[in-house]
């Protein structure tokens, strides 16, 4: 087994049942998955280290909390190496890996062969960090290219930004049209200063348009608070309400990097909860039907 960075909290290993239950077919659109680093070294460069947290370990977290469908995010200490992710899909029985997919990362070394051998392993997209603190250049002419080659596949982008990052990199995703674009975690926007930011009229802005998308998570991780986790709640709300039909929700398991009381994963859905008072349609619109059709499941 390997440990996590003494200074960080561990993931909660036995989370209850939300309440509500989720529906059936739920989908958690955002995990990470680590192993042995002997087997599967990082990169020399990385911000952190693997965590004791496989892929196992992950199907009993969904277990638990009631989802029967997920996304594994590939981490970004792994980099462009996809061999876990490769191992982890393509050994998985047909029962199992028809509710799994997955996103990868990328830069311009990747080969067709490649690209063709995830997207038969299920993977859906390509993740883009614009954000310093991971050591993963996105320079614009080679994230065009990329953009580029998701078009061909298929694919969506997951888009990781913070907070007035998004400015710096506006032009570059604004110019984007036909790939799917997906915000990760409400474009960690910071919950102080009001709704009427740059940073947050950027993202509720960009959402009018149809081919992008926003994920729901991570609220609890922004927020000043350990519980309850209110001054998250007007950003959730703001945002679905923007675009109900192009939300989805990840729990980001398994929270790495987390410096307060540990959340147990049910909370994060009840958060989601709270973005939609507790709405039925909603939650069955953002946990099932708009999963399904951004990653390509058979309800």
């Amino acid at each position: 087994m390997f440990k996590r960075e003494e200074q960080y909290a561990g993931w909660d290993r036995n989370p209850r049942m939300p309440s509500p239950p989720p529906p059936p077919d739920s989908c958690d659109c955002q995990f990470h998955i680590y192993d042995d680093p002997e087997k599967y070294p990082p990169r020399a460069n990385t911000s952190y280290q693997p965590v004791d947290a496989t892929f196992a370990d992950a199907e009993r977290i969904l277990k638990a909390i009631g989802f029967a469908r997920g996304v594994i995010v590939y981490p970004t200490p792994y980099g462009t190496d996809n061999r876990l992710l490769l191992d982890i899909l393509e050994n998985l029985p047909p029962e199992r890996k028809k509710n799994y997919r997955a996103t990868c990362i990328l830069d311009d070394s990747v080969t067709d062969a490649e690209l063709a051998r995830l997207k038969a392993a299920g993977v859906v997209g390509a993740r883009f960090n614009f954000m310093a603190k991971f050591h993963l250049p996105q320079p614009k002419a080679q994230t065009e290219r990329l953009f580029a080659r998701l078009k061909e596949l298929g694919w969506h982008a997951r888009i990781h930004v913070r907070g007035n990052d998004v400015l710096d990199y506006s032009d570059v995703l604004k110019a984007e049209k036909h790939v799917p674009m997906v915000i990760d975690h409400l474009g960690h926007p910071g919950f102080e200063g009001g709704l009427d930011r740059p940073n947050v009229r950027w993202l509720l802005d960009i959402l009018k348009r149809d081919n992008w998308w926003m994920m729901v998570s991570n609220g609890a991780r922004g927020s000043k608070m350990d519980r309850g986790y209110d001054d998250a709640v007007p950003y959730g709300k703001v945002f679905i309400e923007a675009a109900p039909d192009r939300i989805i929700f990840g729990t980001d398991w398994p929270h790495v990097n987390w410096t307060k009381r540990m959340i147990n994963d049910a909370e994060t859905v009840e958060l989601f909860y709270r973005y939609v008072d507790r709405d039925p349609a909603l939650i069955h619109k953002i946990l099932v039907d708009n999963p399904a059709r951004l990653h390509g499941f058979r309800n």
